[in-house]
């Protein structure tokens, strides 16, 4: 093709994009100050409206961002994304460090411990990292799968993965300390106690001051390990899924897990004794947050909800959520979650209210992190969005726009349709129970009148034989009396006969 003809195309192209720009610019009022919202990109796309409370967008991941992590001190984050790498972020410049490459996988986990970084990835590896360079100091391998997640308390770095086990490993040389197996699904969740932490409010350890591994797997069940053999202590048993998330309380000796079956059990972390089933939710439970005597749960049935650990109710459902509550974080009163629905939202944690909602992301928001009244926000989009938290409190409250307000209402429909069926079903049982228990009456009763009926007449029968058989009895008597009788009559005329017959022959001898 010539370049006339190329030129004429592009010129072409050029005034279908200006006519369609004319086009959606014609519903606009001459006189009304631009808004913003009839904004359109050269090609004749709306242009997307930039979120009052966005305070930046930070790129460089070329694919999605699946985990996310803050350094003690708050100054560093790390995202850890599809596209194989690791980013470390400054807080306070918002802007990226160092780009951490060198996995050959999309990286499932990340963790920053004082100068370096932690990253676990699906070609199942960890890598250890210098921040300050960007260079890997060490590469640990010896899992058989992915990656899923990983935890450094600086003395030894734990890791879990598909594999079915979960690894302790020496972090400075990454010497394998311990092979924890037991599992027969793979591992996800995984929670490191302390045994500092499981002294603390004068609990009685009776396990002589030992630091605790929790692990969670697909198979159902919570495992807690001895640090030192390696062993099993405890398998929490009851969910009837996998356990997707863990938790504990501050004492360190109660174990929350939420599970695929919709639930969420409290248990005692020392003999596996389960105190209370939280249910009420329709769908998975995917994260946990105890704080003190209060749990914050997020579900992919598309809500959040708040618990009172001691009774195992349901006080508060934060609803507005369209899709999967993937994060939530409790802080300062206020409950910050991450959505599937590309948004991430605050509610008032005490009264349910939703208080801001943050919109920018365009796909599902995987992490969120808290720092110095900034959230961040990580998505599968590959963007890191920053917002502004500033007077969440004073914000009035806010019930969500039009589309959230429908949310509600379908959230309020389904859950009072869902109470009618299962009063409709309650009712049914009742009935058929009461159905039931009419028809045995009547049977019974039943039972009762031909019992009633036929014994009598089988008395009056057998009286009747009886008396019959009486009667023959005594004729039969009397028969052989009269026998008897008789014979002894008939024996005495003989005797007379004979005598009387003696006696005439006497008399004519004479």
């Amino acid at each position: 093709m010539g370049s006339g003809s190329t030129k004429k195309i592009k010129d072409i192209e050029k005034e279908e994009k200006e006519r369609l720009k004319n086009k959606n610019g014609t519903d606009k009022d001459p006189n009304k100050e631009p808004t913003g919202e009839n904004e359109f990109n050269e090609d004749g796309t709306k242009k997307k409206q930039k979120d009052e409370y966005l305070v930046a967008t930070l790129t460089g991941h070329k694919k999605g961002i699946n985990c996310m992590g803050i350094s003690e001190d708050g100054e560093r984050i790390i995202t850890g994304g599809e596209d194989k790498t690791a980013r470390v972020w400054s807080t306070k410049c918002l802007e990226c460090d160092k780009v951490l490459k060198g996995h050959t996988q999309y990286i499932n986990c990340v963790q920053i411990l004082e100068e370096h970084a932690y990253t676990g990835s699906a070609d199942k590896t960890v890598r250890k990292w210098t921040i300050k360079t960007g260079t890997c100091d060490l590469i640990i391998e010896g899992h058989g799968a992915a990656i899923n997640r990983l935890i450094c308390t600086g003395d030894f770095l734990f890791t879990s993965s598909y594999d079915r086990t979960a690894m302790c490993w020496d972090p400075d040389d990454g010497e394998l300390l311990h092979i924890f197996r037991g599992h027969k699904r793979g591992v996800t969740p995984m929670m490191y106690i302390p045994a500092e932490d499981a002294l603390k409010d004068d609990v009685v350890d009776i396990d002589c001051n030992k630091d605790l591994l929790i692990t969670g797997s697909a198979d159902g069940y919570a495992k807690s390990w001895d640090m030192d053999s390696g062993d099993c202590l405890v398998t929490f048993k009851g969910h009837k899924g996998g356990i997707l998330c863990l938790s504990a309380d501050s004492t360190g000796s109660v174990l929350y897990t939420g599970s695929a079956d919709c639930t969420v059990r409290n248990w005692n972390m020392t003999t596996g004794e389960v105190f209370k089933v939280f249910e009420g939710h329709q769908s998975p439970i995917i994260c946990i947050q105890v704080i003190n005597k209060l749990m914050y749960t997020g579900s992919s049935d598309t809500s959040a909800r708040c618990w009172v650990t001691e009774f195992g109710d349901c006080t508060r459902i934060y609803m507005g959520h369209k899709h999967t509550v993937s994060a939530l974080k409790f802080h300062d009163g206020l409950l910050y979650t991450a959505c599937g629905d590309n948004h991430a939202r605050v509610f008032d944690a005490k009264s349910g209210a939703l208080k801001r909602t943050f919109k920018g992301h365009d796909l599902m928001v995987t992490a969120i992190v808290l720092h110095d009244k900034k959230l961040f926000t990580s998505s599968y989009d590959g963007n890191l969005m920053v917002w502004d938290c500033n007077d969440i409190k004073e914000d009035i409250t806010n019930f969500g726009d039009e589309d959230e307000e429908k949310e509600k209402k379908k959230q309020k429909k389904k859950e009072e349709k869902e109470r009618k069926r299962k009063q409709k079903e309650q009712e049914k049982e009742a009935k058929r129970k009461k159905k039931e228990e009419e028809k045995n009456m009547k049977n019974k009763k039943k039972t009762e009148e031909r019992s009633n009926v036929i014994i009598p007449e089988k008395n009056e029968h057998e009286s009747n034989e009886k008396h019959h058989l009486e009667d023959a009895e005594m004729s039969d008597v009397d028969s052989d009396v009269g026998e008897k009788r008789d014979g002894e009559r008939n024996e005495l005329d003989d005797d007379l006969s004979r005598e009387i017959e003696a006696i005439n022959r006497n008399m004519d001898d004479v």
